[in-house]
Parts: C-alpha cells; structure tokens; sequence
C-alpha cells in the first residue's frame, strides 16, 4: 500500500530540482546551437579537429560536410498510389515458473494500399516454442541454459524482420516503405561471440536485402528517441588539445542533452529532417557495407522521431526523398506517429486475458494427455489473490 502523505515533500522538492534541471539545459542547448550552427568553412575545421583527436571516449555519428544545423524540407507530396508495409511483434516469455518451458510469438503484418481501392492487409501470425533446441542456449562452458529475455527479443525481432521481407517482396512492384518500430542496429545479448552475432545481423539483413533488391527503402523508427550521437559528436568540438574529458572539461558542458532536444530546435517546421548521420555503433562492424545503418531526425509535428535507414537508403536521393515523404504521411496520417505501424502494433500485442487463456490452454491439454499440471508457488500466487 502507497503512503502518499510519506513523499508529499520529497514531491515538492522535486518540483525545484526539475525548475533547475530546466535552467541548466537550457544553457547547454544555447551552447549546443552555437556549435551545430557553425558556418560551411568553420564546420569543416571541426571535423578535421575531432579526426585529429583520434578514437572518442563516447559513440559518435559519423559527420558529413555540411553543418548538423543543415535541414531538408519535404522534396514533394505524398503521392496518391503507395504502400505501406510494417511488422511488430510481441511475446509471452520463457518462465521457469510456468507449467512447461515455452515462450510464444506473435507478429502483426500490415499492408496499407493507398489510392487503389485494395483492402488492406491486417493479420497476425503466433508461433509456439518448446523444443529443446528452441528453448536453451549453449554457455560458454558449454553447458544448457535457458534462452534470456534478451535472446527470446531478438528471436521476436528476427521474426519481424522475416515477416518483413516476405511483405516486401510480395509488393516490390509497387511504390511502397517498409517500417520497423525499431532501431535497424540489431543489439545482441552480452558476451556473445563475433560469429554468434554475426549469424543474428545476417539473418536480419536479409530482410534489408529484399528491400534493396526491390527498390523499396526500409526504416526502423523511433519513437521519442534518447540517443546522443549528434551531441556526442558537437561534444568533441568543444575539446582542447589534450582533454581529459573528465568533470570540468568543456565538452561535458553539453552532455545532459539528447539529440531529440537538440532537433527540436533546429527542425521547427513540420516535415522537416535533418541531414543523414552514419552510426558508430559497435554492432555494425559486423554489417555488409551496404546495410550499414544511418539515421536522420524527422519533425512529425508531435514530437521529434529517429528514422534509421540502411546506407543504401542513405546514399540514394531517390530512395532517401521516398523514405522521408512516405514516412511523414504515415505519421500526419496516424496523428503522430504511423499508422502502418500502430496497426501492426494492435495485431501483434498479447493482452492480459489473451495470455491467461493461453495458459489455460496448455493447462486443458496437459490434463487430457495425463500430463503433471505443476506450477511454482509463485505461479499461483501471480494469479490468484489471496487478499
């Protein structure tokens, strides 16, 4: 049981420290502007500074010749024909204190058609996995364990992405995008192998593989996004030669901010993006060349959205205008966020009472095949109240 009245005044010094916090980033953002806002020639000392500084302590984006200050307008309207294709999935995760170790999952595959008079494509797919095989990983002793939370995930994502790909193709003679309510920088669970890894990303590049082959551009987006590449980066101009980067350091006077706060400032229109920035992220080492991730931040009028797209996205005007009109109608259309992916959202989540029956099920059959009906005490006490 919450005591309110025990946090009344923790709640109203709260209130201070947020008034402060407000003060304190809004310096910073007046450093940070100055700084993304340099001029063509003073940009391109920057860069020939934080190359010279050798390998950055942080993750930064790799930087064009144009400033980050520099935006895009929408190149032209939404056209009357197109396509919009998305995935998202959920699960019911492997639980030791269920009655059989098992995970399930659950993809939504969407096809919205616009201007043909198609009916659009709403369904979903649930998968069940219980073999031993599908349930247990391999430890570094070599011993059985049972997959983590964070490897059912990524089974989860892979399971996307190949929904994905099949949608692709299926309409690759159209004029369509592909959309994954993710980042495309698959992240893998720690201590994993290179090769371990590996057999992961290229599972996933298949999927932007097939958007390649049929010209249709793929994007993960991302959704009130925290990430600080583009911060990360201005940081490193604020540097002198030598810095420590420690406390006191002039490149931690802007390190409190978000890339999204930053964009919010320098993308006051809507529709507006920013340049597109190549990611730094670790993972991508193991990336084909050609799948390499890049992102661009994208004013959808609600908030400020990351969009992530493959390189050959990135490089290709053509593709690069498609993705960025395409994937602003989907947001104005969706009221700020796809629409395309909302629904695939709605046709992948497992809700509570969905979830109860699904467990019930299992019970039913265990009972008819004569089958132990074991659950843990804390099973049943997630399920049962008591009080």
């Amino acid at each position: 049981m919450l005591e309110l009245a025990q946090v009344v005044t923790q709640i109203g010094e709260m209130g201070v420290e947020v008034s402060r916090r407000a003060e304190r980033l809004a310096n910073q953002m007046s450093v940070a502007l100055g700084q993304a806002r340099m001029s063509v020639e003073e940009w391109a000392a920057a860069r020939a500074k934080i190359e010279a500084a050798g390998e950055p302590p942080w993750q930064i984006a790799a930087v064009g010749e144009l400033p980050p200050s520099t935006t895009f307008a929408l190149p032209y309207a939404a056209p009357s024909e197109y396509s919009a294709l998305a995935t998202d999935g959920s699960h019911i995760p492997l639980d030791r204190h269920a009655i059989a170790p098992c995970y399930l999952l659950n993809v939504g595959e969407i096809a919205l058609h616009y201007g043909t008079g198609e009916r659009p494509r709403l369904t979903s797919r649930a998968t069940l996995h219980y073999k031993e095989e599908e349930i247990y990983a391999s430890s570094a002793s070599g011993d059985a364990v049972p997959l983590s939370e964070r490897m059912v995930a990524n089974k989860r994502f892979l399971a996307e992405s190949a929904a994905l790909a099949t949608l692709v193709a299926e309409f690759h003679e159209r004029a369509a995008v592909a959309l994954v309510d993710d980042p495309l920088v698959v992240w893998t669970p720690p201590g994993e192998s290179d090769e371990a890894q590996k057999r992961v990303i290229d599972e996933f590049c298949m999927m932007l593989e097939a958007g390649r082959q049929s010209a249709t551009p793929v994007a993960g987006y991302v959704s009130r996004p925290g990430h600080r590449d583009v911060i990360s980066t201005l940081r490193m101009t604020l540097c002198p030669e030598g810095c420590p980067h420690g406390t006191g350091s002039p490149c931690r006077r802007i390190s409190h901010l978000s890339d999204a706060r930053l964009f919010s400032e320098l993308l006051p229109n809507a529709g507006e993006r920013s340049q597109a920035f190549g990611s730094n992220a670790p993972n991508l080492k193991l990336y084909p060349d050609e799948h390499r991730v890049f992102f661009f931040y994208l004013n959808v009028r609600t908030e400020i959205a990351r969009i992530e797209i493959p390189r050959w996205v990135a490089e290709d005007q053509a593709l690069l205008d498609m993705a960025h009109v395409l994937i602003y109608d989907q947001a104005v259309k969706g009221q700020g966020y796809p629409v395309s992916l909302a629904e695939a959202h709605e046709r992948a989540i497992v809700r509570g009472p969905e979830r109860e029956s699904f467990f019930r099920l299992v019970e039913q059959s265990f009972i008819r095949q004569n089958l132990p009906v074991l659950q843990t005490r804390k099973a049943i006490s997630k399920r049962t109240r008591l009080l």
